[in-house]
C-alpha cells in the first residue's frame, strides 16, 4: 500500500500553500542563499541536492494544479478590456499545451474541483498527476523552471519514500511525507537544508 499515492489522487487532499503549515509531518529547506550573483546558483544547486536524497533517479509522478476562473460569472458576459483578455488567452493556451504534451506521454488522472483560497464561485482548482511508469521526467529543467517561476506549480512524487516535494521559488522548498516515521528518517539527512525561521517547529515535529 503507497499512502501518498492515495493521498495525491484523493480530493480529501487539499495540499494548498503553505505546504510546511498545512501538512503536520513537512520540513522546510532555504534554496537560495549567498551573494546576490551566486544566489541563483546557489537554489539550483541546493533544491538538486535535495532532489537526489529524495529520489533514486526519476519521480514515481508529478502533479500539476490547474486553475481555471470563471472571467464572466459575476457579469454574466465577457468584460471588454481587449489586453486583459489576450493576456488571459495567451496564458491559458501555455498552460493547456503544457498539460497536453504531458498526458499525451504519460498515465495520468485528474483529481477535480478541489478546495481553492477564495471566491470558490468563480475559481476551479483541478490535480493532474501523472506517473512516470518508469518513463523518467525531466526533473532538472522543472526544478529550473519552479526556481525561476516560469513552470507552473508542479510537485515531485516518491513512492518509496512517501514524499512530495513542492518547491515554490528560488527562496525554499518543502518536503511533505505521509506518515511521520518517513519523516523522522530524512529529518537529519534534510537538517543541513533547512530554513532557521520554521526550525523550532521542525524540533517539535520530530519528538
Amino acid at each position: 500500500m503507497c499512502k501518498i499515492k492515495d493521498l495525491i489522487c484523493s480530493r480529501e487532499f487539499d495540499y494548498l500553500q503553505p505546504y510546511f503549515y498545512n501538512n503536520p509531518y513537512a520540513l522546510r529547506c532555504e534554496l537560495g542563499i549567498g551573494a546576490v550573483d551566486e544566489y541563483m546558483k546557489s537554489a539550483y544547486k541546493r533544491a538538486l541536492e535535495i532532489f537526489n536524497i529524495l529520489f533514486d533517479t526519476t519521480p514515481d509522478a508529478i502533479f500539476f494544479n490547474y486553475w481555471l476562473t470563471d472571467y464572466s460569472y459575476t457579469t454574466g458576459e465577457i468584460e471588454a478590456d481587449t489586453d486583459d483578455w489576450k493576456r488571459i488567452a495567451k496564458t491559458e493556451k501555455r498552460v493547456l499545451k503544457r498539460l497536453i504534451t504531458y498526458q499525451q506521454k504519460y498515465r495520468h488522472t485528474a483529481v477535480k474541483n478541489l478546495s481553492v483560497y477564495s471566491d470558490p464561485e468563480t475559481i476551479r482548482r483541478h490535480r493532474i498527476v501523472c506517473f512516470s511508469d518508469e518513463k523518467p521526467f525531466k526533473h532538472k529543467k522543472l526544478i529550473k523552471e519552479q526556481i525561476g517561476e516560469r513552470g507552473f506549480d508542479t510537485s515531485f512524487v516518491s513512492f518509496k519514500n512517501e514524499c512530495i516535494l513542492s518547491i515554490y521559488d528560488d527562496r525554499g522548498c518543502d518536503v511533505v511525507f505521509a506518515e511521520k516515521d518517513k519523516m523522522k528518517a530524512f529529518y537529519p539527512l534534510l537538517e543541513p537544508y533547512f530554513l532557521d525561521y520554521d526550525k523550532a517547529e521542525m524540533e517539535r515535529r520530530y519528538k
